[in-house]
């Protein structure tokens, strides 16, 4: 890379001064460099958001959940009675747990709303082993949550280790038996009834606050046998007759899912209606009106009266934030906030979607104010949202069998599908490598020695990393007035590279593969690294007595590449962007969505 002429040297340097933020330097710099045009709007992240599918085989698919023990797999809630893993590969055959001859017994396809319906896992899953599941009992109806453990295979639960917490009777009608379990911020376990069936509430459980149909119910499983009530329950004292202890909110006609926001804590929740209207309810953490609220049903519907019973005359109901009317739609799927891309324009957006049309949507608010706008409209019969470890978000289709995945991403050019898109969004979230200009990053643009010093400072230090200025050049080629002189100095000093020879540094120089793995290990282990001898070598087309191999061998053995196919590994091939992200993010554990 030449040195810059001097009026960019001088644009380049006043960008330095005036910018505090290193990665925005850091751009403004490389776009100077011609390596796109910086500016403020091409700076910001796109919206870019696409459906990939995961998986197929998965018939009466109505849930997918986390474990949140590390291991990235997901749960999917088959309402046959099984749960099955994805473990991010292959669908294992054998179910997780199957509550076959409990849950009530149905066909593919034939289920209606009854079933095995729920999953939720211990906040500390991973070191006690304890989940949660919600089904309709087989022999007469009724919901029931039991507590599971784990058995000593981390794929397969212990079926004999049921333990029933809760049974809610369910006798007159099959339909509106809620579903959905979760953990909140608060390490209680909520659960969501429907108000038991029919239309339009015969039994009047919504508004009903000594049953525990239609309702929101938050209990304490770490305490208590076989749990205790939250004392800040709002019924939590309350005398037999003046409200049910589990009660969290009530006023809620058939809440099939419901989330909490990874980030803030706050509770969203999808409602399903009547004939006319599907509601959003949501709950900001820690509002002082929160325990206790009335959604409002059976009296209202969405936003309008639904009752026309003189005793919803009397009462204070809690209007939801959004609604959207029937034709096509018809019945909402509650779904998650997004948090899977913390620099993207839709982080913070939930999404939700609906059973009938297959559309879905991603809500918004400023204060009291909500938005929502349509992001696809698919021929999907949405039964259920989900969210993997590091939040990204799924859908369920038992039509299709398949499970899917709403896909976010910053780049035009590098899709989720794209091999290397988790490292791209890492490299380029954590500020070590920034687009190539407007929307894109230039996946395949090849990587130079110049930049390359850049990149693995970054990733070693951080993104507010700065070397120090540059006095002395070390290198004839490197003058102090080249932007990027403080950090090949800086590599160079560090003992990662000593040049190209004859006192160069070559710094427009293409690095390869075998050169990345000298300067990653070099970067990453510091001055006086020598990596395990060769032989042997771990690539047919790295000889055992190339001074490259040692530095191969260990890149290999760490995980950080597996080579370039067919037992090779390509060492003069010169490093793209998209493979540098890989190199980086791995070398470094730079966080990957």
């Amino acid at each position: 890379m030449a040195a810059l002429g001097g009026v960019n040297r001088v644009r380049f340097l006043l960008y330095i001064r005036l910018m505090k933020n290193p990665r925005i330097a850091l751009l403004a710099g490389l776009a100077l460099l011609g390596l796109g045009t910086w500016s403020p709007a091409t700076a910001t992240p796109g919206t870019f958001v696409t459906i990939v599918q995961v998986t197929n085989g998965l018939p009466d698919a109505i849930g997918v959940v986390n474990a949140g023990d590390g291991s990235g797999r997901l749960f999917i809630v088959q309402q046959t009675g099984q749960i099955r893993i994805w473990t991010g590969s292959q669908v294992l055959a054998t179910p997780f747990l199957s509550t076959a001859g409990i849950s009530t017994s149905c066909t593919s396809g034939n289920c209606g709303e009854r079933g095995l319906l729920g999953i939720a896992f211990h906040p500390s899953y991973k070191t006690n082993g304890f989940f949660y599941v919600y089904y309709t009992r087989q022999s007469d109806g009724a919901i029931e949550i039991a507590r599971y453990h784990v058995s000593a295979n981390p794929n397969v639960a212990d079926a004999a280790s049921a333990l029933v917490l809760i049974t809610i009777p369910h006798p007159s009608f099959a339909n509106h038996n809620g579903g959905q379990l979760a953990f909140g911020p608060d390490g209680y376990l909520y659960a969501g009834t429907g108000d038991g069936g029919s239309g339009g509430d015969p039994n009047g459980n919504g508004q009903n606050i000594n049953a525990l149909l239609g309702k929101l119910l938050r209990i304490d499983v770490d305490h208590g046998s076989p749990y205790a009530i939250p004392p800040t329950n709002p019924f939590a004292t309350a005398p037999p007759g003046a409200g049910a202890h589990e009660i969290w909110a009530y006023g809620l006609r058939n809440p099939w899912r419901f989330s909490f926001d990874r980030a803030n804590g706050d509770l969203y929740i999808g409602d399903v209606g009547q004939n006319l209207y599907e509601e959003v309810d949501y709950q900001a953490a820690g509002a002082a009106d929160a325990a206790g609220r009335n959604y409002g049903w059976n009296c209202r519907e969405g936003f309008h009266p639904f009752s026309t019973s003189t005793s919803c005359n009397s009462i204070t109901a809690v209007d939801p934030v959004l609604e959207y009317p029937h034709n096509p739609e018809c019945s909402i799927t509650g779904g998650f906030v997004f948090r899977n891309l913390p620099a993207h324009s839709l982080t913070g957006h939930y999404f939700y979607g609906d059973y009938c049309s297959g559309r879905i949507w991603a809500a918004s608010h400023s204060g009291a104010t909500w938005t929502s706008t349509q992001q696809f409209d698919t021929a999907f019969n949405i039964t259920s949202f989900g969210q993997g470890e590091t939040g990204r978000i799924y859908l369920t289709d038992p039509t299709s069998q398949t499970l899917q995945w709403l896909a976010p991403y910053t780049y035009a050019d590098v899709a989720p599908t794209y091999f290397a898109w988790r490292f791209v969004e890492a490299v380029s979230s954590h500020g070590i490598i920034p687009g190539c200009g407007g929307d894109n990053f230039c996946p395949a643009g090849l990587i130079t020695r110049g930049e390359m010093a850049m990149f693995l400072l970054l990733a070693k230090e951080g993104s507010a990393y700065l070397p120090p200025a540059c006095t002395t050049p070390l290198f004839a080629d490197v003058p102090c007035s080249d932007p990027l002189a403080p950090w090949i100095n800086e590599v160079a000093r560090r003992g990662i590279t000593a040049g190209c020879g004859g006192g160069n540094y070559c710094p427009g120089a293409q690095v390869t593969r075998s050169q990345m793995a000298v300067f990653l290990l070099a970067t990453l282990q510091g001055p006086g690294y020598t990596p395990p001898a060769c032989p042997p070598s771990s690539f047919t087309d790295v000889p055992a007595g190339s001074p490259f191999c040692p530095w191969v061998n260990e890149i290999a053995a760490r995980g950080i590449t597996a080579g370039c196919g067919g037992g090779g590994f390509c060492p003069e091939n010169l490093v793209s962007r998209g493979e540098m992200s890989v190199f980086l993010a791995t070398t470094f554990s730079v966080p990957a969505p």
